[in-house]
């Protein structure tokens, strides 16, 4: 939370450190915590283990991982105020990377390890991830507890029209609003700004609260250029009806401030890391499917042996620009050219102006195998290389689809990079025939990028893309 982090920085930065005494605690009274449950489990008793003595590098690396993974799943992000839910979620997620580290441990260096050992880590685990939830109990609740108190509340002016003052305010959670208190309001075309100046000197003013989202802050430019002239914060309250998820930020541009509202994930290291990833990932993906790439041309002869090989369409890539995406050829080779006809004589499947269709007459059998098992996606790879696709994101659409977007904010899918793969075709794939659904999923990518996502989905994927889930 904002304002408990600006209040308690100290107690902000301490976190990791605090939590790395805790790790080690926990590790160390493991083995005796082990050789408490044993009898209970049938597991060997080993009264002489020693954790810091039998690996001292694994549990020297175990134990400074603890804070990097705690920070990389998001466990501080929120100056330890995130919700329950989240916090379960991500502590699920650091017992995930946690075991994934001993698991690459155990596979480099086999001799070290014991069964009596292997169950100290998983009791270790356990009392880690005890203790870690009982610190951010224990330390939510001081930080909440201290938020009532008026003397350590930030004094705030709410700011905007009254309507949305009242509505706005009353949706921000309790334990924000009691890091607050609240000594003054200033009404849109009401308040003068003599009476603002009054308020700000008398109560010492820290923040101003904006509601009403931008149109408020173009409309009361007057009274936030006053606060940010006192050094004043201003938080700006976005309107629940905004159809995007706005991320600020500034920069320079030579002498020039310039303020950046993104909906899309800023560029970043994260984000370079990303094209790294999609260029390697395509040439060891072309490399590692070599063989299946041989099987689909001779598939694709055999089939059909008047058309190419491959085929390309013209698809809306990076807002909307065209281009030219590759694909192993699946259906007769004047598919194009009866797009019409089937439509007219069979319909459309799905919502919306995408077109689907189960059983489409226009693919030959072997299309259909390689369909089902997305080997005719497999060239997209030279796509990836050329930089007009990502292994992760919305699937690009023929420019003929996104032509016929029903509403403008739809083609928010298009402001990143298409891919390969996305939530769509690991969770529906030809299952869901809900436009609306896949336009909600590609924005929940967007809006929830993180290089882990991307990660994960490309895990998701592959047994997806084995089994032929969810293909026509």
């Amino acid at each position: 939370m904002p304002g408990v982090t600006r209040r308690n920085p100290i107690l902000t930065h301490l976190l990791p450190v605090v939590d790395l005494l805790l790790a080690l605690a926990c590790v160390s009274i493991a083995p005796e915590c082990t050789n408490f449950i044993a009898p209970y489990l049938g597991w060997d008793i080993n009264q002489a283990f020693n954790a810091f003595s039998a690996s001292p590098l694994m549990v020297g690396l175990a134990l400074a991982g603890v804070p990097v993974i705690l920070r990389i799943v998001g466990f501080y992000h929120r100056g330890n105020l995130q919700r329950h839910a989240s916090a379960l979620r991500q502590l699920t997620a650091f017992a995930v990377y946690y075991l994934g580290f001993f698991g690459l441990y155990a596979i480099a260096r086999p001799s070290e390890g014991t069964t009596f050992m292997y169950h100290v880590i998983l009791v270790s685990l356990v009392l880690i991830l005890l203790g870690l939830y009982l610190r951010y109990l224990l330390l939510q609740l001081l930080q909440l507890h201290t938020g009532v108190g008026r003397r350590n509340r930030r004094q705030v002016i709410l700011a905007g029209s009254q309507e949305n003052i009242d509505e706005e305010w009353e949706q921000l959670p309790t334990y924000w609003k009691k890091s607050l208190n609240v000594v003054g309001k200033v009404i849109m075309g009401q308040t003068s700004q003599e009476e603002v100046q009054k308020i700000i000197e008398n109560n010492h003013v820290q923040q101003l609260m904006l509601f009403g989202g931008l149109d408020a802050y173009r409309d009361m430019s007057e009274t936030i250029v006053r606060c940010e002239l006192q050094g004043i914060d201003i938080y700006v309250h976005m309107m629940d009806h905004h159809p995007v998820h706005l991320r600020a930020d500034i920069t320079e541009i030579g002498e020039q401030r310039v303020l950046i509202l993104s909906s899309t994930p800023v560029y970043s290291w994260r984000r370079l890391a990303k094209d790294i990833m999609d260029r390697v990932l395509a040439v060891l993906g072309i490399i590692g499917t070599s063989p299946l790439w041989l099987i689909a041309a001779i598939g694709i002869k055999i089939s059909d042996p008047k058309g190419k090989i491959f085929y390309r369409q013209q698809r809306s890539g990076l807002y909307g620009k065209p281009f030219g995406m590759w694909k192993f050829r699946s259906m007769y080779s004047d598919a194009d050219k009866r797009l019409d006809e089937i439509k007219a004589k069979y319909g459309n499947e799905m919502e919306g102006p995408i077109f689907k269709l189960t059983n489409d007459p226009r693919i030959f059998p072997f299309g259909h195998f390689i369909r089902k098992y997305s080997i005719d996606e497999l060239p997209q790879l030279i796509n990836v290389l050329l930089g007009d696709m990502s292994i992760v994101g919305p699937r690009p659409l023929p420019t003929y689809e996104t032509a016929e977007f029903p509403e403008i904010a739809q083609r928010r899918r298009m402001s990143v990079k298409p891919g390969l793969t996305c939530y769509w075709q690991i969770e529906d794939r030809s299952d869901n025939k809900d436009f609306g659904s896949l336009i909600a999923k590609d924005l929940k990518y967007i809006d929830n990028w993180r290089l882990r996502l991307d990660i994960l989905l490309i895990l998701r994927t592959i047994p997806v893309a084995i089994f032929g889930k969810g293909a026509k």
